[in-house]
């Protein structure tokens, strides 16, 4: 069975781009491109991968919720971050793109769409042993037989049966939808029920830790009680702090967290399953393009002196290049029998 690396790319490269500020080659700063070829390699080594690919965020990603939820996302819309700022990010996306390509590994991108949800329809389209390497907990929703998530921030990988963390709280993974639509997400500018955070939603339905349950489930207990805490009352009510909104707004809110094929456009659908099943021309590619470009970036001067630190460095890519490779000739050979 394959075991496949599926990354949030833009996810990754924030990361080593805003944690790693000093990282520069001449005027430019390669904190976010190091960084990302870094992790990358880590866990192509440390977990056998034997197929990477990293899907990134398209223009105007928001388009599809946004017409359910105008206001998704929206707090991100109007930050201002300096022109300078905006530009390095986007240098070193296009640059880690051009490492991708050499280094056999896929990439996805499709505008209107989301990365989450092309992670999502891929691991619906296969039986791949898969690990998403995300910052975005959202994407705990997706754990299941095959897919386990690795979380960035706390270096710690959650696969099926595990608890999994919310707010400072534990709960299966089958119930993180449930839970974000009950108390919202201030990252993505979603609106929970007032006063309602993970911990006190755990008190008034407990069940919620180990037990799969659904809406209904929530308004059927509370409506059961005997008399309602301010709390419970703004549930029922649907109320958030845009004012008495109804159960309408529950059953959007877990429209909108739900990841996958919905959300994206035909192009978008096409094209992941074409990642899942399509091999890689090797015509074009070559790991030397990619040390070519460390030369270039100034990677090789971060790395140990020693004289063989850079083949350490891309060791991992080298493996999974044969990999494809091989994949590649077995794919042309059936073709040609056909």
């Amino acid at each position: 069975m394959k075991r496949t690396l599926l990354v949030d790319g833009n996810s990754l490269l924030k990361t080593g781009f805003h944690g790693i500020k000093n990282m520069y080659n001449g005027e430019n700063h390669i904190g976010g491109l190091f960084h990302f070829l870094k992790t990358l390699a880590f866990h192509i080594e440390t977990n056998l991968i034997t197929k990477t690919v990293v899907f990134w965020d398209g223009k105007n990603n928001a388009s599809f919720r946004r017409e359910i939820y105008p206001e998704y996302k929206e707090n991100r819309r109007n930050s201002n971050k300096p022109k300078e700022e905006i530009e390095s990010f986007y240098r070193q996306k296009l640059r880690v793109q051009e490492y991708l390509e050499e280094l056999y590994v896929r990439q996805g991108e499709f505008e209107m769409c989301e990365a989450d949800d092309m992670i999502a329809e891929y691991c619906n389209l296969t039986k791949e042993e898969t690990i998403i390497l995300t910052l975005d907990r959202d994407l705990l929703q997706l754990i299941s037989e095959n897919v386990s998530v690795y979380i960035m921030s706390i270096n710690k990988l959650f696969k099926k049966g595990d608890l999994v963390p919310l707010n400072g709280c534990f709960i299966i993974p089958e119930n993180v939808r449930l839970v974000k639509a009950v108390c919202g997400d201030s990252s993505d500018n979603i609106h929970g029920i007032s006063l309602v955070g993970v911990k006190s939603l755990l008190n008034i339905i407990p069940e919620i830790k180990d037990k799969e349950v659904d809406l209904n489930y929530v308004i059927e207990n509370i409506s059961n009680k005997e008399k309602l805490n301010k709390r419970e009352t703004n549930i029922i009510n649907g109320v958030t702090k845009k004012g008495t909104l109804g159960l309408p707004v529950l059953e959007k809110n877990l429209e909108i967290i739900k990841m996958g094929k919905e959300f994206l456009t035909d192009e978008a659908t096409e094209g992941v399953l074409g990642l899942s099943k399509e091999s890689l021309d090797p015509e074009g590619r070559d790991w030397k393009n990619a040390l070519n470009l460390m030369m270039s970036d100034g990677i090789l001067n971060i790395l140990p002196k020693e004289s063989d630190s850079w083949v350490d460095f891309i060791k991992p890519f080298l493996r999974l290049s044969r990999i494809e490779k091989d994949f590649y000739k077995k794919n042309k050979t059936k073709n040609n029998e056909i």
